[in-house]
C-alpha cells in the first residue's frame, strides 16, 4: 500500500513540474462555485466550441456521449469518440478542438484532490487507502498520459450511468449531495484504474507475442554473457531493433531497464557464489560481471537490504540454527 506522504508528495511534484511557460492556468479557485471543489458539466454543438490552449491545478475526467472531437496535449492529438474516456492530470496543457459538420455530445467533471481526501474518523492518516490511492494510478508523467480509454460493455454502461448520476446530484443540491458525488467519483475513479490496468495487460501480451523471440535472444545473450562487460549496442543487434525502441520494449516486458536487468542477474549469481563457496566479496564481485567493489555492494544492498558480507553471515547464521 503506497504511503500518504509518499503519493501526496508525487501530487505536489507532478504540480510543479507539469507548469508550462505562456499557458494560461485555471484555478479551481476561480471556478467552483458551490461548497465543494467540484464541478459536472454538459456539453453539445450548441454550448461548446472548443479550447485553446490551457492547463488546470484540478483533475479533469471527460467522457463523450455521442460525437467525435480532437483533444490535443502537447502537439499530440487523439480523436475521442462515443465510449471514450480520458483523465488530465494537474497542470498538463491541452486544448480540444470540435470537428466541423460532426455533433458532439460529452459530460466533463473537475475537481480538487482534496474532495476525495476522505477523513474517516479512527483512520490511519498514514494510510493512502482513505487519501489519493483512487487518483495516484493517473499521477503519471506528461509522455505516459493515456489520450483516451475506450470503454465497452458494462464498464461503458457503468461510467455513464455515474456521470449522470453526479450531474443530478449537483444540479439539485439535495441533502447529502456532496456525499453522494463523492462515492461516485470514488466509484468512477476505481472503474478507470482497473480498465487501464486490463488494457495495459492486454498491450502487454499484444508486445510480448510480437516482440517474444527479439527479446528472448537478447535475455538469453545476456544470461550467457553477464561476466563480461555489455554493451546495450551490442545486444540491440543481437535483438535486431533500433536502441531506443529496443529499451522500451524490453522494459515493458522484462520490468527493468537494460542496466537493471543486469545487474538484478549478476546479484543473483553473486548470491549463489556467496552461498555455496569460500571465495572473498572482492573475488565474487569481479567474477559476477562487476569491475568495482563499491559499485557493487552499493547495488547489493539496493537488491538484498544488506551487505554481501551482512547477507553471507545472516545465511550461515540461520543455517546452523536450523541444523540444531
Amino acid at each position: 500500500m503506497l504511503e500518504y506522504k509518499k503519493v501526496f508528495s508525487k501530487a505536489g511534484n507532478l504540480m510543479d513540474n507539469k507548469k508550462h511557460n505562456n499557458v494560461k492556468v485555471i484555478r479551481g479557485a476561480d471556478i467552483f462555485q458551490k461548497k465543494i471543489p467540484f464541478k459536472i458539466y454538459k456539453l453539445d454543438n450548441d454550448t461548446f466550441s472548443g479550447t485553446s490552449e490551457h492547463s488546470h491545478d484540478y483533475m479533469q475526467i471527460w467522457y463523450i456521449m455521442s460525437g467525435c472531437c480532437e483533444h490535443c496535449i502537447n502537439e499530440r492529438s487523439n480523436y475521442l469518440t462515443k465510449g471514450n474516456l480520458f483523465v488530465l492530470p494537474p497542470f498538463e496543457a491541452h486544448k480540444i478542438r470540435t470537428l466541423k459538420g460532426n455533433n458532439i455530445s460529452l459530460i466533463g467533471c473537475e475537481f480538487l484532490y482534496s474532495f476525495i481526501n476522505t477523513n474517516i474518523p479512527g483512520a490511519d492518516r498514514k494510510s493512502s487507502l482513505f487519501d489519493f490511492a483512487y487518483i495516484e494510478p493517473f499521477l503519471v508523467s506528461t509522455e505516459l498520459i493515456r489520450p483516451r480509454l475506450q470503454l465497452t460493455g458494462i464498464a461503458q454502461a457503468e461510467v455513464e450511468k455515474i456521470f449522470i448520476n453526479m450531474l443530478e446530484e449537483f444540479e439539485s443540491e439535495k441533502e447529502y449531495f456532496e456525499l453522494h458525488i463523492k462515492a461516485d467519483l470514488l466509484k468512477l475513479l476505481a472503474i478507470t484504474a482497473r480498465e487501464y490496468s486490463c488494457q495495459s495487460e492486454s498491450r502487454h501480451q499484444e508486445l510480448f507475442d510480437k516482440y517474444r523471440s527479439a527479446i528472448e535472444a537478447a535475455v538469453n545473450y545476456i544470461d550467457k554473457n553477464y561476466i563480461e562487460k555489455l554493451y546495450v549496442g551490442d545486444v540491440c543487434k543481437i535483438a535486431m531493433m533500433s536502441q531506443t525502441y529496443f529499451s522500451h520494449i524490453f522494459k515493458q516486458l522484462t520490468g527493468k531497464t537494460f542496466v537493471d536487468y543486469i545487474n538484478a542477474l549478476r546479484i543473483r549469481k553473486a548470491i549463489e557464489m556467496l552461498l555455496n563457496s569460500s571465495e572473498n566479496v572482492t573475488d565474487i564481485c569481479f567474477a559476477t560481471g562487476f569491475n568495482n567493489t563499491t559499485y557493487f555492494n552499493r547495488v547489493f544492498k539496493e537488491e538484498t537490504g544488506m551487505s554481501p558480507t551482512q547477507y553471507r553471515k545472516m545465511s550461515a547464521d540461520t543455517d546452523c540454527i536450523i541444523r540444531k
